[in-house]
């Protein structure tokens, strides 16, 4: 599977491809949340527990660490989700209760304090990562990351891991819930195949959906699949109901996946279109969204020259528009390719999202290229694979 099966096509540079694959080991892959500060308190009553965890799936760390402390997950705060190919460094914040020692396989607690507070999505400073390139031209891979860190910038994709990159599915999922086709969505969760040794077994559910025969063949492993099956065997055609029973996240993160994969599109129909400012950009300049006219664009493309802001594209929601000129053109267009209005997303389930605009070029602190191994900073929100695309020039995502 490729990038364009998640919206994907285009780059910043002219650049040759180095080749390369990451994740030949999961220590190959390490991110790390960083905090400028963090006001610990003696007598607060939220814990958190900073941990270091290998090759765990965001949703299944956050069950087992919620069972550990005997809480539901819902209690559990976090700033932001990692990739589960990976050895990462997350803090996980649990109001109301007291630390207590519990041991999960490849789990480290490193750390643990409390604040008056728990951790909000997004309130971490940056991410640190260190990833190793295997199977690369390394000559090349250098060469190409001193050409990406002397420009400073590189498209602000969603990368494969907001969709799944072995099955790419999650925003199949989300555009079916956003257009009330539970049914497809449920088919498409359950079933649709990737290119790991579920395939078979999913693809006899996506061809018969039947939830008998499907438990009888799905194993314990897929627990999430399982239990919307089971649900559909007590209350046979509430697909939407079947849809609830999964955690309240990760039917979130079906509908922000669609709305990534919008993005993208519309991201890389503008690549194709200009890489520079035009007229009727949105530009965010830190919380200030500036229309761009004749008027103000020289002034603005000082500010972007200068490392400061990024225009936007539009994150489709019920509460935000286009934008004006041939970008609110490319668009509108998306959405008109998609059949999708912004009224779709006023969700029930408080699934419902109000939009955003999200910069279109993504900017990195620290890069730096040796022994086939690129470490880097970035923003919350930001993809790390969205920086080594652009260096490695790779487009199967199962290199990712």
């Amino acid at each position: 599977m490729d990038f364009s099966e998640i919206g994907v096509s285009g780059y910043c540079y002219q650049l040759p491809p180095s080749g390369g694959k990451l994740r030949v080991k999961s220590e190959d892959f390490y991110v790390e949340e960083q905090f400028d500060r963090l006001e610990k308190r003696e007598d607060g009553n939220v814990l958190v527990l900073k941990l270091k965890a290998k090759n765990w799936e965001h949703n299944r760390l956050i069950r087992f660490v919620a069972r550990s402390n005997h809480v539901s997950p819902k209690r559990i705060y976090f700033s932001g989700t990692k990739d589960r190919r990976s050895v990462k460094v997350q803090y996980l914040s649990i109001p109301g209760v007291k630390y207590r020692e519990f041991s999960l396989n490849d789990v480290e607690i490193l750390e643990h304090f409390y604040l008056d507070s728990p951790l909000a999505v997004g309130t971490h400073s940056r991410n640190h990562f260190v990833i190793k390139v295997s199977n690369s031209d390394e000559n090349t891979l250098i060469s190409n990351c001193r050409v990406v860190g002397e420009g400073g910038i590189v498209p602000n994709f969603y990368g494969p891991q907001r969709f799944g990159p072995v099955r790419p599915v999650t925003h199949m999922v989300g555009r079916e819930i956003v257009k009330g086709n539970y049914w497809e969505a449920v088919r498409k969760f359950v079933g649709y195949p990737g290119e790991d040794r579920f395939a078979d077994i999913r693809r006899e559910y996506y061809d018969n959906p039947d939830p008998a025969e499907g438990l009888k063949n799905f194993p314990q492993a897929l627990d999430l699949e399982r239990e919307v099956m089971q649900y559909l065997l007590t209350h046979p055609d509430d697909y939407s109901g079947a849809i609830k029973v999964l955690p309240g996240n990760l039917v979130s993160m079906f509908v922000h996946a669609y709305q990534g994969y919008m993005f993208n599109r519309i991201l890389s129909k503008r690549l194709e279109i200009s890489k520079s400012l035009i007229i009727g950009d949105i530009y965010r300049n830190d919380d200030e969204f500036i229309k761009v006219n004749s008027m103000n664009i020289e002034r603005i493309n000082s500010l972007f020259n200068r490392g400061v802001g990024s225009p936007t594209g539009l994150v489709v929601g019920y509460d935000n528009a286009p934008a004006e000129g041939k970008m609110g053109e490319i668009e509108e267009d998306i959405l008109h390719q998609e059949g999708i209005s912004p009224v779709n997303f006023k969700l029930p389930f408080g699934l419902g999202s109000k939009g955003e605009r999200r910069d279109l070029f993504l900017r990195f602190e620290n890069i730096h290229c040796s022994d086939s191994t690129v470490e880097f900073c970035l923003p919350p929100g930001g993809y790390a694979t969205s920086v080594l695309r652009e260096i490695m020039r790779t487009e199967e995502m199962t290199n990712y």
